[in-house]
């Protein structure tokens, strides 16, 4: 009896052992899962930031585009040898190319230029707007020498612009005159510029800021986190 209790006791003692053993091992794994929830959620979180991050200095990059665009050739109220007053206009309100846009100013109703420094002392500002070899949306003032071109918005793939300019006989009604989008190449007639058509492409790092859309220059469909961003800035002050 003494010998059968003996071996009883024992096997009771290592079915506890293997409860033990598996115990720990199901509790290692819950634990390991847990980290694992946490790093997935830190990451997600940590690009939900970045993501958030990137669209306001896109959305503020956009805003001072639109502010300087709408601002281009507003004229200088000045008075002449008569002392009547006048409205002086630049003789150019903008130029550019597909890739690279400037706009005139005057200083005197605005001071500051693109990157908001008020350091110039010629009558008008040049802001140059373009895309740099790292990327970025940038932009300053060539009318100012020994200035140089400051960032605006980085992870930009490619900068696409295109004028609206305004068609038909000289002095004919609003209603017989035409608006034509139309490539830097194809503009007759600068002057008759009314409004710029802007498409930045970006790809972040591992992040999707919105769904594929298509490409600013192929208009093929965009892949691997990049998308286009369009819109239409129009010249308030582009003509008389």
């Amino acid at each position: 009896m003494a010998t059968m209790k003996h071996k009883q006791r024992k096997q009771q003692q290592g079915q506890g052992l293997v409860q033990c053993m598996v115990g720990m091992s199901l509790s290692l794994l819950v634990v390991m899962a847990a980290f694992s929830a946490f790093a997935w959620i830190q990451r997600g979180q940590l690009m939900l930031q970045t993501q958030a991050e990137t669209q306001l200095r896109l959305h503020t990059a956009l805003q001072l585009f639109r502010e300087r665009v709408q601002r281009a050739g507003a004229p200088e109220l000045s008075v002449d040898a008569q002392g009547m007053a006048v409205l002086s206009r630049l003789p150019v309100t903008l130029s550019g190319s597909d890739t690279t846009l400037q706009l005139n100013q005057w200083r005197s109703l605005t001071p500051a230029d693109c990157q908001g420094h008020e350091a110039s002392t010629l009558p008008w500002l040049q802001d140059d707007f373009r895309r740099n070899s790292q990327r970025e949306l940038s932009c300053k003032d060539t009318a100012r020498s020994n200035t140089t071109y400051q960032a605006l918005a980085e992870q930009i793939d490619d900068l696409r612009l295109r004028y609206a300019e305004q068609t038909g006989p000289a002095g004919a009604t609003p209603a017989a005159q035409q608006l034509q989008w139309r490539s830097a190449a194809q503009v007759s007639d600068w002057q008759q510029v009314r409004a710029v058509g802007l498409c930045l492409q970006i790809r972040p790092d591992g992040l999707t800021l919105t769904p594929g859309n298509l490409s600013c220059n192929t208009q093929s469909p965009l892949k691997n986190g990049a998308s286009a961003w369009r819109t239409v800035f129009f010249l308030k002050h582009a003509g008389p």
